[in-house]
């Protein structure tokens, strides 16, 4: 296939030439096109131009009129934030979103920390493993269909998720995965952020906006999951831990810095709230001598969040898989 045969694709964010550059070799039908500190995708636009894909910049009319035989344009992660969906409609493009592996993986352990917490999973672990029935007054008996020893320990933590709130503080790539996730299982959530999403974005991903004050007051799990940045470290003091209710959790799959993490132990130990699911400290690995390590209504991960890891390789090689998808015949 010939240079002027090939289809051209650009993609609206910098950083992504190296990525193409390895991809390229699977996709012989594709131009792919990166934008560059020096070069913005509104200046490599043309009427060359049939794939769009980008990730955090911007995708307006400006750009779209500058690509006139563009006939597909995907968004890299899930939330669309940043694309002028109505202009995309109104000029016929087909639109999709490929969502991104990492945001998945973080969004994967959250839910896991929240379903773990919700049937005191580690303390129920322990208690069979180190034969605790013991102290009962139990010993055991052959189980039938008929004859079960239902929930011998009486772990008081055990509830369901269904119909309780999920409160994420940062409502990005992995708060939006995680809405979608605890969704499917009946909870509610709501979320807080700098810049609330559009009501489309909303109903996507089955969230409602609130003040911080009012997530930390109605949620029963709270899941930090946004950036430590200097408007965030401290995010949840004294004081805000003090907001939530005696039976909510937190979990932090973000940074260890937004949490007073002296603040949070304290509410722990005195159960101000019922517990928390943490893969993120102050320090890491978590010094040894930490509290937190033996507190029994604490779950702790020694930072896993990123599952078995990504890079922009893998990530846009989702993205060119579909594009090509959807550009065939």
């Amino acid at each position: 296939m010939t240079e002027s045969e090939k289809r051209t694709i650009i993609f609206a964010d910098a950083g992504y030439d190296g990525a193409a550059a390895e991809l390229a070799v699977d996709y012989p039908n594709l131009k792919l096109v990166c934008a560059s500190e020096s070069a913005d995708a509104l200046e490599l636009a043309s009427e060359a131009v049939v794939g769009l894909i980008a990730q955090t910049e911007t995708v307006d009319a400006a750009l779209l009129d500058k690509l006139p035989n563009l006939k597909v344009a995907l968004k890299l992660g899930r939330s669309y934030f940043n694309i002028d969906v109505d202009a995309i409609r109104a000029r016929g493009i087909a639109f999709g979103c490929v969502p991104r592996k990492g945001p998945n993986c973080v969004a994967e352990l959250a839910l896991t920390l929240i379903l773990a917490l919700s049937k005191d999973l580690v303390v129920g672990n322990e208690a069979v493993s180190l034969g605790a029935y013991r102290y009962r007054g139990l010993k055991p008996e052959k189980s039938s269909q008929r004859k079960i020893a239902f929930h011998w320990m009486h772990n008081t933590r055990v509830h369901e998720v269904v119909g309780k709130t999920l409160g994420i503080i940062g409502m990005g790539e992995i708060g939006c995965e995680l809405a979608r996730r605890a969704s499917v299982l009946g909870m509610k959530n709501i979320y807080y952020k700098r810049t609330p999403l559009s009501a489309e974005l909303e109903g996507v991903f089955d969230a409602t906006y609130v003040e911080l004050d009012d997530l930390l007051r109605q949620s029963d799990y709270v899941c930090v999951a946004t950036p430590q940045t200097p408007a965030t470290e401290g995010l949840l003091g004294a004081a805000q831990i003090a907001l939530m209710k005696g039976s909510a959790y937190i979990v932090n799959i973000a940074r260890g810095g937004i949490i007073d993490e002296e603040a949070m132990i304290a509410a722990l130990q005195e159960d101000r709230i019922a517990g928390a699911g943490l893969d993120v400290f102050v320090y890491e690995p978590l010094p040894a001598d930490s509290p937190l390590c033996g507190l029994d209504n604490v779950i702790l991960c020694p930072h896993i969040g990123g599952g078995s890891g990504t890079n922009r390789t893998i990530e846009l090689g989702a993205a060119l898989a579909e594009m090509n998808r959807l550009l065939l015949p």
